[in-house]
């Protein structure tokens, strides 16, 4: 009887101590408030696109709108790695040409980006601020009343992000980012490049 209740006493300890331990970690183990697994993220905002002839002093630019959309998993804790969709649209964009800038006269002409990659991002815990950055495949269009009037050939883009989520339920934040793209485009049939300049503030919702 005696070691019966030394085997008691031993278990109770250990047990008393592991549940202490799961307090004094937060509950990590249950995935609440962390960024592993399952990764989605959506995110809308405006900001601004230039793009200008390597070598020449021409230009199209203008204020828009655009979307970022990433989905993914972490492999560790707090480290992303996702796939990546990316476009914006800056409608009515001004054309410079030298010292001359000519203002856009039509709303329905718009300079567009599209853009798919892949990348990794990484949350500094626990303030939620992440650091990302991808590269993708991007390409340089202009349409007019949804069509697409002139495009350039895919090109290589670097993205680089940082933002700052709050969490609103055990595995989902919204938060606040700003993402900046750089990029360089072929022009299609022609030995031409564009150099392309996005940079955005953007509202998001990440589930992770």
């Amino acid at each position: 009887m005696r070691h019966t209740w030394i085997i008691a006493a031993v278990l109770l300890t250990a047990s008393v101590a592991s549940a202490q331990g799961r307090r004094e970690r937060g509950n990590h183990d249950d995935g609440r408030h962390e960024h592993d697994g399952f990764y989605l993220r959506f995110q809308l905002g405006g900001g601004y696109t230039q793009a200008t002839v390597v070598g020449e002093d021409f230009a199209i630019k203008g204020t828009g709108y655009g979307f970022n959309a990433e989905f993914g998993g972490a492999p560790v804790r707090n480290l992303i790695l996702f796939g990546k969709l990316y476009g914006t649209s800056a409608p009515n964009p001004d054309i410079e040409m030298g010292d001359i800038t000519i203002e856009g006269q039509d709303d329905d002409v718009s300079q567009n980006i599209g853009a798919v990659g892949a990348g990794v991002a990484y949350y500094i815990m626990p303030a939620n601020v992440y650091l990302s950055g991808a590269l993708t495949f991007a390409q340089l269009t202009v349409s007019e009343d949804g069509d697409t009037v002139a495009e350039s050939d895919l090109g290589g883009a670097l993205h680089l992000g940082v933002g700052k989520e709050w969490w609103v339920s055990d595995n989902w934040g919204l938060g606040l980012g700003a993402e900046l793209a750089l990029g360089r485009v072929p022009e299609k049939n022609d030995s031409s490049k564009w150099n392309v300049v996005n940079a955005m503030l953007l509202l998001s919702a990440t589930f992770n």
